[in-house]
């Protein structure tokens, strides 16, 4: 496997950790894995990508809370932070915003218990994700969000391969474009799989295991 450090464009105190090869994950298999541990555990690099998460939508969109999936609750508490700071040019100035993870019950299923509701029913809700590549998470997590009675303002991500998922634009801090050569891939139709490439690791919101 090669291992590549990227930095972001504007940003060069953001950067993630790319390893190539071939990796599977529950919806597809990829030719490269992001690795953003630093960004979602370290409180330096969390509070530095939600600034600039928080740039997108602090003066467009109201969001009263942060869904957040995939581990993104660090980011999901400095995002919260900067959307709310004063600045009277902000829509979410001195807001008390909720930060919120739902949850799988045994059918698989997002679901948000009844002590969160109030904080989904009638709100307006931005979605914090790590890493869309098929964009089927972010997809229940805005039928779950739905179901609940909250309207989606936006999805947030670091690492995105769809541009859009619902109708809803994903805005993220770093994209295929950034990483040359990136590929995702129903497994099904994986053609590192028909070429006999074997899998280098398995890989989820916690991290991967290389084989």
């Amino acid at each position: 496997m090669i291992e590549t450090r990227i930095c972001h464009r504007l940003d060069r105190k953001l950067e993630v950790t790319v390893l190539q090869g071939h990796f599977a994950t529950r919806h597809s298999h990829n030719t490269h894995y992001i690795d953003i541990t630093r960004m979602k555990h370290e409180h330096t690099m969390a509070r530095q990508a939600a600034m600039t998460l928080a740039q997108r939508y602090a003066y467009e969109k109201g969001v009263d809370t942060v869904v957040c999936l995939d581990g993104s609750e660090v980011i999901g508490a400095f995002l919260a932070r900067h959307l709310a700071q004063k600045d009277r040019f902000s829509v979410n100035q001195d807001k008390n915003i909720d930060v919120i993870t739902p949850e799988y019950d045994s059918n698989g299923q997002l679901i948000f218990r009844d002590n969160l509701l109030p904080m989904v029913t009638g709100r307006e809700v931005l979605i914090l994700i790590s890493t869309v590549n098929s964009g089927l998470t972010v997809a229940r997590c805005l039928e779950c969000v739905e179901y609940y009675g909250g309207k989606v303002q936006g999805i947030a991500a670091v690492f995105s391969v769809p541009e859009q998922v619902g109708g809803i634009p994903v805005y993220s801090l770093f994209t295929p474009e950034d990483v040359p050569g990136y590929g995702t891939y129903d497994a099904k139709e994986c053609p590192l799989c028909k070429a006999g490439q074997k899998l280098d690791g398995l890989a989820n919101s916690y991290g991967i295991s290389k084989f």
